[in-house]
């Protein structure tokens, strides 16, 4: 070290005097070796003797792990197994109620016309769901109207007027646009439970999902999660925008599939890509945060070479996981740590498989933004341009949206666009067990 070399010499020139004879012992400045023997690093300790202040510390910080090898990473083999698990039973499903409903529906036509050999098309039973649905709106609105016989003029014109604008509307949307009606519909459920402070406790523990919490179904009950209006109302004007040009490709590939099976709705297929995006899209956005993000962010806890005590270790990792659990904020330096890792909800990741599906399957649509208001452009330019934004925002570290989430969706619906109808025909042949007379000629 440099600062014992201005020892040496530190005790000669303390006294002005100076004596001719030769001292009894060495001044103090020479004294160092004999009085204040230096020990080896390896020097053994004598027996009784105190141990040297070397191996106390040796001793005191024997199988010290640092905070960074301490705490244990977040299990993602539970989730995984979960998104597999729950997308291939939503298949099974939407397959079997679809076959179902397709039979149900060709046995229903085919007894109507009382000609059992010609069996109707997918366009046939279409028809025949928007026929049947019209007269159940008619009769609705006549049992609405004798209930309301007794109400006043104005009253009464105006209840009937706006269900009637309500079910011309239902009557003439799509089959994906319906579905993402009843989606927006559930939105709005939870969103209102969001509005209760009573449940706000129970709503951020079990509707929105946080990485550290180890929780699997929360992958699930997030999408359906809104905490804020305007997030709510964006994601459901665009879930029924591009639902209906996603459920119209849909149609249109199955009838063009090499099993040639006839199907009477779409919407349980819908259902089943729209869930199945969304899971794959928190599960995206799970693993970028506990496999990039939460190791960085342990690293930045403890500098590198240093260890840190296990009182402090004990600390911080409990500080973690009590905010991962019950989603509060940490005290000290963990606080600031943890403060990068949100707990995430919305439906963006679900609408982005739609999205990029609408966009691969009809490049030549034109789309146009609500707020602020623009003209129309092409879709192709809008989705590249929302990929875009989203790539920047993982590159910039923004924080405002789950960019990882939105990505994953993206992914999802172009892998689905080039894959997905092959899977799911094959899933529908699977489960009606070839039967011929189910096929349309």
């Amino acid at each position: 070290m440099l600062w014992h070399s201005r020892l040496v010499s530190a005790s000669l020139h303390s006294s002005p005097l100076r004596f001719p004879i030769k001292p009894a012992s060495r001044q103090f400045s020479f004294s160092f070796r004999s009085r204040f023997p230096r020990e080896l690093r390896n020097a053994p300790t004598q027996p009784g003797g105190a141990p040297s202040f070397r191996e106390q510390v040796a001793r005191a910080t024997n199988g010290v792990q640092s905070f960074a090898e301490t705490v244990k990473r977040p299990v993602v083999g539970k989730h995984i197994l979960y998104v597999v698990g729950a997308s291939a039973l939503v298949y099974v499903v939407a397959a079997h109620n679809t076959n179902v409903e397709t039979n149900f529906w060709t046995g229903f036509l085919m007894n109507m016309s009382g000609r059992s050999a010609i069996v109707p098309t997918t366009g046939d039973m279409r028809m025949a769901q928007t026929q049947i649905l019209l007269k159940k709106i008619q009769a609705r609105v006549n049992s609405l109207s004798e209930t309301l016989s007794e109400s006043p003029i104005i009253v009464k014109s105006l209840i009937l007027h706006s269900y009637a604008r309500l079910a011309e509307m239902y009557l003439n949307a799509s089959e994906g646009r319906r579905a993402g009606y009843a989606i927006a519909a559930a939105n709005v459920a939870v969103w209102a439970a969001w509005q209760v402070p009573v449940l706000r406790p129970f709503m951020m523990s079990h509707f929105t999902h946080h990485p550290l919490s180890g929780k699997t179904y929360t992958m699930l009950t997030s999408m359906f999660s809104h905490s804020s209006f305007l997030h709510l109302l964006f994601n459901c004007m665009a879930l029924t925008s591009f639902a209906s040009a996603t459920s119209t490709w849909l149609t249109r590939e199955q009838m063009n599939a090499p099993s040639h099976l006839r199907e009477s709705t779409a919407t349980y297929h819908f259902l089943a890509l729209y869930l199945s995006a969304g899971l794959c899209s928190s599960l995206a956005s799970h693993l970028v945060t506990t496999r990039i993000l939460y190791p960085r962010m342990v690293a930045k806890l403890v500098q590198p070479g240093e260890q840190a005590a296990p009182g402090v270790i004990g600390t911080l990792s409990s500080s973690l996981s009590s905010a991962a659990k019950s989603n509060a904020r940490p005290v000290g330096d963990a606080a600031t740590a943890a403060s990068t890792i949100l707990p995430s909800l919305g439906a963006s990741g679900a609408i982005y498989g739609t999205v990029i599906i609408s966009a691969l399957a009809f490049p030549d649509a034109e789309v146009s933004l609500v707020f602020p208001p623009t003209p129309s452009f092409s879709i192709q330019y809008g989705v590249g341009g929302l990929v875009l934004l989203d790539c920047i925002g993982v590159l910039r570290g923004w924080r405002l949206f789950d960019h990882y989430a939105h990505l994953g969706g993206a992914a999802f619906g172009a892998l689905y666009y080039t894959y997905g109808m092959r899977m799911w025909d094959a899933v529908r042949v699977h489960a009606l067990k070839s039967d011929p007379a189910k096929r349309a000629p």
